[in-house]
């Protein structure tokens, strides 16, 4: 009778085993805890890239795309701005390099800038927008349209 028992519970468990689809896979993942989205580094905005010019000094890099995120003291003439995005729910990860060469004080070369979203593409992306834009300028300038008109500042009287 034992022997039985122990037989007919192997059988079960094997037989549950045998049912993990991706149905149960989907209820599985939809009852996982919350997690969330990392976005670690410095994020170099397409616009910010190309404003980058050859000859610029540190001092103005430094001012257009923030301190970098990896400098070497056996490369000083090398600054890494590396940008890293993560979606909680997924294991998609996104990492951009943007990489700044300098020839003494002044910038010789860059490099990553290719691929780099903008501003409004990022935040599309952290905010889980699906279509990749939302129309966040149409937004603006309508908000834009609805302030009050700003009277010219008149001298007190006294």
């Amino acid at each position: 009778m034992r022997g039985t028992l122990i037989a007919v519970a192997a059988v079960a468990i094997l037989a549950g085993c045998s049912t993990y689809d991706s149905l149960t896979q989907r209820i599985a993942q939809s009852i996982t805890p919350y997690r969330i989205t990392v976005v670690q580094g410095n994020f170099v905005s397409k616009e910010a890239a190309a404003q980058m010019q050859v000859g610029m000094s540190r001092a103005q890099v430094r001012q257009l795309l923030g301190t970098p995120l990896l400098t070497d003291m056996f490369h000083a003439d090398r600054w890494d701005y590396v940008f890293y995005f993560k979606r909680g729910s997924t294991n998609v990860v996104q990492q951009r390099d943007f990489v700044v060469m300098f020839a003494g004080d002044r910038v010789a070369s860059w490099s990553g800038g290719e691929d780099l979203p903008s501003n409004l593409e990022l935040l599309a992306e952290i905010d889980g927008d699906k279509r990749g834009k939302k129309a966040a300028v149409p937004v603006a300038a309508s908000a834009a349209a609805r302030l009050p008109a700003r009277r010219p500042l008149r001298p007190r009287r006294r």
